[in-house]
């Protein structure tokens, strides 16, 4: 198998990352309770519309916020992977420039 990024190369831009980890982070707290409105809704339909439609319109409206809170999950999971990337970066990052000693840089 050849490696995909043969001959090609990338910035990573530590900062960019973190903002956009930060923003996921955000989203997926967004996303958190805007699920529990959802659920709180789809009690609500079997007594405001009467039989199956209502029952329906409750299950609809409990579908949407299971998935919701997978997509919330998931956002959150992506938030925390890329802080973890972000930290890891730059703690290599770190460790790197100080094997060139003091006074030293690299080429």
């Amino acid at each position: 198998m050849s490696d995909p990024l043969s001959g090609e190369s990338f910035t990573v831009l530590p900062d960019a990352v973190a903002a956009l980890a930060d923003e996921l982070s955000a989203l997926a707290a967004e996303l958190a309770r805007d699920v529990e409105q959802i659920r709180s809704a789809a009690g609500w339909f079997p007594a405001a519309l009467e039989g199956h439609e209502g029952w329906a319109a409750g299950a609809t409206a409990t579908s949407w916020g299971l998935l919701c809170g997978v997509v919330a999950g998931r956002t959150s999971a992506l938030g925390e992977l890329l802080t973890a990337a972000v930290t890891a970066y730059l703690a290599e990052d770190a460790a790197i420039a100080g094997s060139f000693g003091p006074g030293r840089t690299p080429r």
